[in-house]
């Protein structure tokens, strides 16, 4: 079937204009292909690599004239399952001075081999191209199942900050810090132009007040222009103040929703090879993660031990996050040396980490009680500055997160368990439905 979704996606790329059309002999072999599915094994893998040797012939032997036969043909060697040769040829094709169709269709079909090949970063960037440049609707490639691995990455999230059409995670910060107190802009709004009036006012009082101290036949009373001077003083002073109050109070709640996304980019191991973002728990687990020593940790997963089935009806899972609490910024900066070198090694092709599979959605299978900390440099980072904001000093801490991926609570020491049962609703409570999330984030 990866076949026949891969053409709709090319039809798909190319939907606003002439679409480049498969040629009659591709349109053979896909309904042979149908009878011959890509199977792992038997008569059926063997009847696919011969016709995949059978396009590679074929395509050697005719060259590409043109952007859209080399198009046509790199659909042709993808329906055979030869990614390599699609590539090369939809390379090429890109090379021959293509239209804006053609080039589209390239672009986005290309991304869709690479992901099949795992370079993350370059289909991301062949999608951007497509979106940016070229007119592909940012849509097209948010529900292609081609490319449902590309958006379980971070290669993605990167990618969507200047895709056009995408929602950037600032567009994000934004929308979610206003929702916090969806009327302050209105208030701020108000409050600053009862300033504005307050200063008019004071400057008609001011000159009011020149012609009483001046003297004269019609000048008003000094004791009421005086009046009038302090509460319009009054008023700039107060409304000066509630504007100030307010605009703090949104830089706040932006600096804590910032911290809050970056926490759902953080990553958790629940098996040999499977990682899942936290933002994957969003709405079914509390993560508390638990960072100090490693006897530190051991005591606190004790001491919640005759708590775990009632923490588990409340959706609670613990992250243990290990570091030497003699030395939290000297763990930090050896764990920070360790994952450069790492990346420097991937990028010379030794030392390469076994691949990692990304899933999409969190199975109940998932939902474990205690997880496993995926680049544990990153969330000590992010811990890091967590503990500025909430004044909190020390190594041995906890932070527990809601539902909804707001930070509840944190502090020094071990969570309070038993507090945890009295405070947070189960999983199927109306009050967790209606009420998780709310009140002051940390």
């Amino acid at each position: 079937m990866g076949s026949v979704l891969f053409v709709t996606c090319m039809h798909r790329a190319t939907q606003t204009s002439v679409t480049p059309k498969l040629p009659v002999s591709s349109s053979l072999l896909l309904r042979q292909l149908h009878k011959c599915p890509k199977a792992f094994g038997g008569q059926s893998r063997r009847c696919c690599n011969r016709k995949a040797s059978q396009a590679r012939a074929s395509t050697a032997q005719q060259a590409p004239a043109s952007a859209k036969v080399a198009v046509e043909q790199g659909l042709e060697a993808f329906a055979n399952g030869d990614i390599r040769e699609a590539l090369s040829l939809f390379r090429k094709g890109l090379s021959m001075n293509p239209s804006k169709d053609e080039a589209r269709a390239a672009l986005y079909n290309m991304a869709c081999c690479l992901v099949k090949e795992k370079k993350w970063q370059a289909a991301a960037d062949a999608v951007s191209d497509a979106c940016n440049n070229y007119g592909l609707k940012y849509a097209v490639a948010l529900k292609d199942p081609d490319l449902r691995q590309l958006r379980e990455r971070r290669e993605w999230l990167d990618a969507t900050e200047n895709i056009k059409g995408a929602v950037s995670k600032a567009s994000l910060v934004e929308l979610r810090s206003e929702a916090k107190a969806p009327f302050r802009l209105v208030r701020m709004f108000l409050t600053l132009g009862a300033g504005a009036a307050a200063v008019v006012s004071l400057g008609i009082t001011l000159y009011a007040l020149k012609g009483v101290l001046q003297g004269g036949k019609d000048a008003p009373e000094l004791n009421g222009v005086l009046l009038n001077v302090v509460i319009n003083g009054l008023g700039i002073v107060g409304t000066s103040w509630l504007f100030q109050r307010d605009l703090k109070a949104r830089q706040r709640d932006r600096s804590s929703v910032e911290r809050e996304e970056a926490l759902a980019r953080l990553q958790v191991r629940v098996g040999s090879d499977r990682v899942i973002p936290v933002a994957k728990f969003r709405g079914s687990t509390r993560p508390v993660l638990i960072a100090g020593s490693k006897g530190q940790i051991s005591r606190t997963l004790q001491a919640a031990k005759p708590f775990i089935s009632e923490l588990r009806l409340r959706g609670v899972s613990v992250i243990p996050l290990e570091a030497d609490a003699a030395d939290f910024s000297q763990t930090l900066k050896s764990l920070k040396q360790e994952f450069k070198s790492s990346k420097a090694a991937d990028s010379k092709g030794f030392g390469a980490p076994k691949p990692v599979q990304q899933v999409k959605e969190v199975s109940n299978e998932d939902k474990k009680w205690q997880l496993e900390a995926y680049e544990t440099v990153e969330w000590l980072e992010w811990l890091e500055q967590q503990k500025k904001t909430a004044n909190v000093k020390g190594d041995n801490v906890f932070v527990q997160i809601q539902l909804d991926g707001t930070v509840r609570s944190s502090g020094l020491g071990s969570p309070p368990w038993e507090k945890f049962l009295s405070d947070l609703a189960p999983l199927d409570d109306l009050r967790t439905r209606f009420t998780d999330g709310m009140g002051r984030s940390q």
